[in-house]
């Protein structure tokens, strides 16, 4: 259940971050990190609090997300992602708040589309396999 709690955060956190800069922006500009800070002034707080990090990569993509919580005082969620040459994403894990891994999904390609996923827990042992398979029109 923890687990698939997690991924459904994953999910949520992916469909509604800052990939909203698109990678060519990311690049052109240099971003390497961006934070997202917040000011809840209907809770009376005086100054803004540190409430999420992305972190990119030379070619813009997105290789780190951290989310925090307390008012920016404790680490709540720490995303990592890996990329290929063709910037297909292979690798992305779920770090507890201390770093520890709770759980790693590599990815496979051809041809440009994914053809296996593989899911890993804590210890590293592979708990899930998922495989996709295409359809093309004739």
């Amino acid at each position: 259940m923890k687990l698939r709690t997690i991924i459904t955060l994953f999910i949520l956190i992916c469909a509604t971050t800052g990939w909203s800069q698109n990678q060519k922006t990311i690049v052109q500009k240099g971003i390497e990190v961006k934070k997202f800070w917040e000011q809840n002034l209907a809770d009376g707080d005086k100054t803004p609090y540190l409430e999420k990090e992305e972190h990119y990569n030379a070619k813009g993509e997105l290789i780190e997300i951290k989310e925090f919580s307390d008012k920016g005082r404790k680490l709540k969620y720490w995303f990592k992602y890996k990329y290929n040459n063709e910037g297909e994403l292979t690798e992305e894990k779920t770090l507890g708040s201390k770093g520890e891994q709770i759980v790693r999904m590599v990815y496979r390609y051809e041809n440009g589309l994914r053809v296996e996923r593989l899911s890993y827990d804590a210890k590293d042992r592979l708990t899930q396999k998922k495989t996709y398979e295409y359809q093309f029109r004739k």
